[in-house]
């Protein structure tokens, strides 16, 4: 009986420093993910600053130098392509935090099931 409670006992501590590892590894994650977004927003911003710049220019409110019309649509649409670039990568970022948000919250419902199977049958 000593055994099997030592075994038991030995078991749930490993099993405890998985779910840390796995928390932490989560935390890693969402963390890393946390300041891809916030890269993404600075460089959104910056494009969105470019873009505005450039609609001024196409419209002759602002000096556009040597541009001429057909280059300055170009880097327009290069502009438009990029930002859509952007909102993709960031829409796979949010569904990558929220993947991670339902991963810990799964563990702690395991962990609460393992609580609540590790009661004696008499306080069951």
């Amino acid at each position: 009986a000593k055994r099997a409670l030592r075994r038991r006992r030995k078991l749930e501590k490993e099993t405890k420093q998985l779910i840390k590892q796995e928390e932490l590894k989560r935390l890693h994650k969402a963390q890393a993910v946390q300041r891809q977004l916030e890269e993404l927003e600075e460089r959104q911003r910056a494009l969105e600053i470019s873009g505005v710049e450039l609609e001024r220019e196409l419209r002759g409110e602002a000096d556009s130098g040597t541009k001429d019309e057909t280059q300055m649509l170009h880097e327009w649409f290069e502009l438009v392509l990029e930002k859509n670039k952007l909102m993709r990568y960031e829409s796979e970022l949010l569904i990558i935090a929220q993947e991670l948000e339902l991963e810990d919250h799964q563990s702690r419902l395991e962990q609460k099931l393992r609580e609540k199977m590790a009661i004696d049958g008499k306080s069951k």
